[in-house]
């Protein structure tokens, strides 16, 4: 069931925050804890009338961000798993980096997932009106809104782009199973450029509509007013959100680790 209009959405902002956080302070390698914690994630998608595997296959999108994480793989020097030369220099694969990174995949994947349900449990006017009576700076309230408003946007154009794309034989494979489109490598340049773009049309986007909304006397807030709304339970699913924050606490601390 998808709430309308301006709801209290504060129980599961906080209870979003707390998860997030929860998942974020496990111990590298508690990938049973990830499994508990997911299928838990997974249970409240489906109430809310989203399927697992659309939230699954929805917080694949973290996973480019955990890229960042790639480096430690070459840099630590601890639990060395393999070990050569390339090139004329000295390479070494660490595991502990490679279980750091695997887990920073896997925290990002599921926070992505809990996020998504707040997105779909609640509208936009919910969350940022929330975000104001959590007394939250209003810089932060408003690029939420706008963050979540816009996604969509975004979407829509990735869509066009990449069937445009497809329009240009940039298929791996014709009818005829025939190779089209260039090799891999011009494939990966063709896609890296279809993002450079889609950044710079996004880019464009927001001056304008900054433009529009300057010549209209804004101020750099959303004008979405306050709650119309205020949820009676919100002391106790706040203690719910403790009780689950600190239970994936303790199953960080007593599920084995590998």
């Amino acid at each position: 069931m998808i709430a309308t209009g301006r709801h209290d959405a504060r129980a599961a902002i906080i209870a979003t925050l707390l998860v997030a956080l929860g998942v974020a302070l496990l111990p590298a390698g508690s990938y049973v804890a990830y499994l508990f914690v997911w299928l838990a994630v997974a249970t409240v998608a489906a109430l809310n009338g989203i399927a697992p595997a659309e939230a699954a296959r929805r917080g694949l999108l973290a996973l480019p961000f955990a890229l960042a994480a790639l480096p430690l793989l070459f840099t630590r020097s601890d639990e060395i798993i393999w070990s050569g030369a390339l090139g004329g220099a000295s390479l070494s694969i660490s595991g502990a980096g490679l279980r750091v990174i695997v887990t920073t995949a896997v925290k990002a994947w599921i926070s992505v997932q809990v996020a998504l349900i707040l997105v779909r449990r609640y509208p936009v006017e919910s969350i940022v009106g929330s975000l104001r009576a959590l007394r939250l700076p209003d810089t932060i309230a408003t690029s939420a809104g706008l963050t979540i408003r816009y996604l969509d946007l975004l979407r829509s154009e990735a869509t066009r782009m990449l069937r445009a794309r497809t329009s240009r034989s940039a298929s791996p494979i014709g009818e005829t199973r025939e190779r089209v489109g260039g090799s891999i490598p011009w494939r990966a340049r063709v896609t890296g450029n279809l993002a450079g773009a889609l950044f710079l049309r996004a880019f464009a986007r927001a001056a304008r509509i900054e433009e529009a909304a300057t010549a209209r006397g804004a101020r750099g807030s959303l004008s979405l007013g306050g709650l119309q709304q205020v949820d009676p339970r919100l002391l106790p699913k706040t203690a719910l959100a403790l009780i689950a924050f600190a239970a994936i606490g303790v199953a960080g601390a007593l599920l084995p680790r590998f």
